[in-house]
């Protein structure tokens, strides 16, 4: 009967053990899943602050790349307005030294046309109405405020080329001229700024200009074939020659 009896209670311990066996392995899965359900949603909160980790650092690194891309941009419109500033100034600078050179070199110009406009008066008396009126026209531009100031001087500078290519040329035309209220029809015969000479186209007068008298002179009828002879050579009608030709002597 004891032996029963104990056999019984060990069958009631071992069942009771064997149910708290049960009991905590339950109870250890159950924690283990909460366990494992808690790890997953840290990593997964990891994860998630990985990745907005990760897009931070990519924001800070493209806030970052734009600085200094903007710094760079900023460095160089400042360089740019710099050099702007520069290149103003020196053009204010180049018009501030232009303005001063007109002032002074206008009256010299003025004066330098004043000055041909006497000399081609003053000058043997060829192709003197065409040349008193460029020199009148010459000063015309020279007043002119549309014109500038280099293209003033070009043409004060031509206008002094055609006088000065006058003094080493030598030329023959026909135009007419009055002499004693006579109008001739003539042949002027031009050597430089030496001598200047005409012979009537019939070749009956010929006479050259007297500076120091400032009037035309009828020479002797031995030199009209030497002035037929040169209007010829000047003319390019024949070969060039030796002639005699009167000449005022200098003063």
């Amino acid at each position: 009967m004891k032996k029963q009896l104990m056999m019984l209670w060990l069958l009631l311990v071992g069942w009771e053990s064997a149910s708290l066996s049960a009991a905590t392995v339950d109870d250890s899965l159950k924690v283990v899943s909460k366990t494992n359900q808690s790890a997953i949603a840290s990593q997964q909160r990891i994860d998630s602050m990985a990745l907005q980790t990760q897009k931070m650092l990519e924001e800070y690194q493209n806030i970052t790349l734009n600085t200094e891309y903007q710094n760079t941009y900023n460095y160089e419109l400042k360089q740019l307005k710099e050099d702007q500033e520069a290149e103003l100034e020196s053009l204010q600078k180049q018009i501030d030294e232009i303005n001063v050179t007109q002032l002074r070199i206008m009256p010299l110009m003025n004066s330098m046309a004043d000055s041909l406009e006497k000399f081609v008066v003053l000058d043997l008396p060829f192709h003197q109405e065409q040349r008193v009126n460029g020199v009148i026209q010459l000063k015309q531009h020279l007043r002119n405020p549309s014109l500038s100031l280099p293209d003033k001087y070009r043409l004060l500078l031509e206008a002094y080329q055609i006088e000065n290519d006058y003094g080493r040329s030598v030329e023959t035309y026909r135009d007419s001229l009055d002499v004693e209220g006579e109008s001739l029809s003539v042949e002027f015969l031009r050597i430089g700024r030496v001598a200047l000479y005409y012979r009537t186209l019939d070749g009956a007068t010929s006479a050259y200009w007297n500076m120091a008298s400032r009037e035309w002179e009828v020479l002797p009828a031995a030199f009209g074939r030497n002035i037929s002879d040169a209007i010829r050579v000047a003319g390019n009608q024949v070969a060039p020659q030796l002639l005699q030709l009167p000449m005022v002597k200098p003063e």
